[in-house]
């Protein structure tokens, strides 16, 4: 039965057509105008009733056309939301960007995140700036939240930036409240460490870490992170302080480049200081490298002469 009336519904147009030519013939072979007139009345209003009657099934073509048409606006509509959102989302990191630059007592410069690189324990993003621009090697990259990492190389239109989430980074670091000093390091993970700090100081969860007046590659009072916890390292005069960074490197997009120089003198003083603490070192190892040999030539020469003397004694 359903499929009957599909068939009607699909095609009632043919349907009425051939009805019609049909009644239309019949009426012409009649020849009377009156029983025409009074027929064609009669015709017309039979099949307005049946169509009225049967108006109420709905067209599948139709319906199938107009849920399509619905579909095309729900993704139009969809878009443009997304669109919206992330203007919001945008418009608000801007915000405090500027807000930012409008509050820093050093010249800085707008970039945008063009890439990360990932190499085991050491991340780096690579920025849509560099000498051309202005940006040198050893500058900062921070946010509105705070520190993100240094430039360790530029070309004319990019540059590398090294973040503080890497295993090769140290950050002289202080809390804002005790002002108690530490060294920030990164182990894997969400979180940073600061190291260096003992039992006896006064750092607190929820203390806000900021880079300290003893770090030369970072500028000073830079927000860093939170404490969100501490404990005791056992067998260790010292705390355990998980710091929760301020920066999300996940969706990090856009960030400043701070135009300072660290001090190259200082730079060079730390340079010789560690050559020398390097060539301490291997002259140390050298020593005991040595020592190491006369005692194993002198075991061994006592070893052989005990061993000639009990050959001796055996012989007698």
């Amino acid at each position: 039965m359903q499929s009957f009336i599909e068939f009607i519904i699909r095609f009632k147009s043919y349907i009425s057509f051939a009805a019609l030519v049909v009644i239309s013939l019949s009426l012409i072979s009649m020849s009377n105008v009156n029983q025409i007139g009074g027929f064609r009345t009669l015709v017309i209003a039979t099949f307005g009733w049946v169509q009225e009657g049967f108006s109420w099934i709905p067209n599948p073509a139709a319906i199938r056309n107009e849920n399509n048409a619905l579909r095309e606006l729900n993704l139009q509509l969809s878009n443009e939301v997304t669109r919206m959102r992330d203007a919001v989302v945008e418009n608000k990191a801007l915000r405090s960007l500027l807000q930012l630059k409008k509050n820093s007592d050093n010249e800085i410069i707008a970039v945008s995140i063009v890439g990360i690189t990932k190499v085991q324990l050491r991340n780096y993003l690579i920025i849509d700036k560099g000498k051309s621009n202005g940006i040198e090697t050893g500058m900062s990259l921070r946010t509105d939240a705070g520190i993100v990492g240094t430039v360790i190389g530029a070309s004319d239109n990019y540059a590398i930036v090294e973040t503080i989430m890497n295993r090769d980074v140290n950050i002289s670091a202080k809390s804002l409240r005790s002002d108690y000093k530490g060294i920030i390091v990164w182990e894997g993970g969400q979180y940073l460490l600061m190291k260096d700090v003992l039992q006896s100081y006064d750092v607190k969860k929820g203390d806000i870490i900021v880079t300290s007046d003893f770090s030369n590659k970072y500028p000073v009072a830079v927000p860093i992170g939170k404490v969100v916890d501490t404990g005791e390292e056992e067998g260790h005069l010292f705390l355990k302080v998980v710091v929760k960074p301020f920066v999300n490197f996940e969706t990090l997009e856009e960030a400043f480049v701070i135009k300072s120089l660290p001090d190259t003198e200082r730079i060079e003083l730390i340079r010789e200081l560690d050559e020398k603490l390097l060539l301490r070192k291997m002259e140390a190892r050298r020593k005991d490298k040595l020592i190491f040999k006369k005692k194993k030539k002198k075991k061994e020469n006592k070893n052989k002469a005990e061993s000639q003397s009990d050959k001796k004694g055996k012989k007698k």
